[in-house]
């Protein structure tokens, strides 16, 4: 009877022991399940991010799409129609438009900061991780290329934008100077426009400018400061 009891006290000792080892060895796993996820600024402040493939938004239309300007003084036209159109799965896209006007070709294509640790292509970013450049050229003409936007745009974020490269001015710099919800020009309302100051646009004879980028249907506005003219979007059509 002695012997009985002595071995039930040992096998509850080695329970106990079991028990504690046991409470040791799963509490790290616990603790790892009951983590919680630290949510990150874009998803704490969608508002204010944006992927970077919304660019596609402001240049990228199918063929078929076209735009005709006025100019506010002399009442000349200018007609823009696609003339390149590459989409992709991702960020990446070549877009090209011909002006009847200038008897340029406007080739617009996307340079994304892929090496910068804020920068994430794949989700929502609230820094400029993604720049748009823009090409102008003609068959036994000039060429030269600027960065003209850049997302996520930001009011008052300034852009440097390169010098020394292919005719471009030097010192350079774009910078989004308004955001409009809606924004009403002529007879039409448009949604979101993102105003965007350059200060020597290259392919406007090195002026200031300020071209408004209304969302789904491009320029739609463009005032060139030094020689005071400004271009309005009197009659288009997207192709969907």
């Amino acid at each position: 009877m002695k012997f009985s009891k002595q071995l039930i006290s040992k096998h509850q000792k080695t329970i106990k022991v079991l028990v504690v080892i046991s409470f040791f060895i799963l509490l790290p796993i616990a603790c790892k399940k009951q983590k919680v996820h630290e949510p990150t600024f874009c998803e704490l402040n969608p508002d204010q991010c944006a992927p970077i493939t919304e660019a596609k938004d402001f240049f990228l239309f199918k063929m078929g799409s076209w735009w005709v300007y006025e100019e506010e003084t002399s009442k000349e036209r200018d007609s823009v129609y696609v003339t390149i159109y590459q989409n992709t799965d991702n960020y990446d896209f070549n877009a090209e438009y011909y002006s009847s006007y200038s008897g340029y070709n406007y080739h617009y294509f996307p340079f994304a900061l892929t090496g910068k640790p804020v920068c994430d292509i794949n989700s929502s970013n609230s820094e400029p991780c993604l720049h748009i450049k823009r090409n102008r050229h003609k068959p036994g003409g000039p060429v030269d290329e600027e960065q003209c936007f850049f997302v996520y745009y930001k009011i008052n974020y300034k852009l440097s934008t390169f010098s020394g490269y292919m005719n471009q001015c030097t010192d350079n710099y774009i910078m989004v100077t308004d955001i409009f919800k809606n924004y009403a020009l002529n007879n039409f309302t448009f949604g979101k426009t993102v105003k965007v100051f350059e200060k020597c646009q290259v392919s406007e004879n090195n002026q200031s400018t300020n071209i408004y980028y209304s969302k789904n249907i491009g320029i739609i506005r463009k005032e060139l400061l030094d020689s005071s003219q400004v271009w309005n979007l009197v009659n288009y059509h997207v192709e969907l």
